[in-house]
């Protein structure tokens, strides 16, 4: 069987740091593919996106999330009027130039002064000790609780919503014997994993946020 229509192929590579996500009709993804060096039953997956699966005599089967419409091979019908694009007010503004401090000040929301490492580190020492976190697929379990309960101090005691990397890495690199290098590698690893957001900033140095339900896990 293959694919017809829009799909979304995607491929990780976790210990090589590579990951590629690619969307769009599904002879085109192909193509995209072969220029890849990734094509046929080699490395990732591909999935539909609103396609349907066509077996080798050209018989097609719906995917559920098309309509009747999609699968008589006619365009998807969706209610409401047409859209009006001249509607939609612009708000344009340059990537990494949003100034949350200044934002939060508009609501009324004051962000206190951002936490010195040895703060952090003085609040860490009173949590101690820490378990493992019992979680399978965790890379490091000890070294992810840690980083939990310090992020969970920045964002609950202080109301940092992230924190950058290199104030992590001040608190925490020394303690898990780790350079920069590899702590960077490790924190992307667990943004690639899906327990922080990766946040990039307007100096060209990353911040992390943690996701609530990371930081609930025993």
């Amino acid at each position: 069987m293959r694919l017809d229509g829009p799909v979304r192929f995607r491929f990780r590579d976790l210990e090589a740091d590579i990951e590629v996500l690619i969307e769009g009709d599904a002879s085109w993804v192909q193509k995209m593919r072969e220029e890849l060096g990734i094509s046929g039953e080699g490395p990732g997956y591909t999935v539909p996106i609103h396609g349907s699966f066509r077996n080798s005599n050209d018989s097609t089967i719906s995917s559920a999330n098309r309509s009747r419409a999609d699968a008589r091979g006619g365009p998807p019908r969706r209610p409401g009027p047409t859209p009006d694009p001249s509607r939609i007010p612009s708000s344009i503004r340059d990537i990494g130039n949003l100034d949350i401090e200044s934002e939060f000040e508009k609501l009324g929301v004051l962000l206190g002064p951002v936490p010195s490492s040895d703060e952090l580190k003085s609040a860490l020492a009173e949590l101690e000790p820490f378990e493992p976190l019992e979680e399978p697929s965790t890379e490091l379990a000890l070294e992810e609780r840690i980083l939990q309960a310090l992020m969970k101090i920045i964002v609950r005691t202080h109301g940092w919503p992230s924190t950058s990397e290199s104030l992590l890495f001040e608190v925490l690199g020394e303690r898990f014997s780790m350079d920069s290098e590899a702590f960077g590698k490790w924190m992307r690893r667990l943004w690639k994993q899906g327990r922080v957001e990766r946040v990039f900033g307007s100096n060209g140095e990353d911040a992390y946020a943690p996701f609530p339900f990371w930081l609930e896990r025993e």
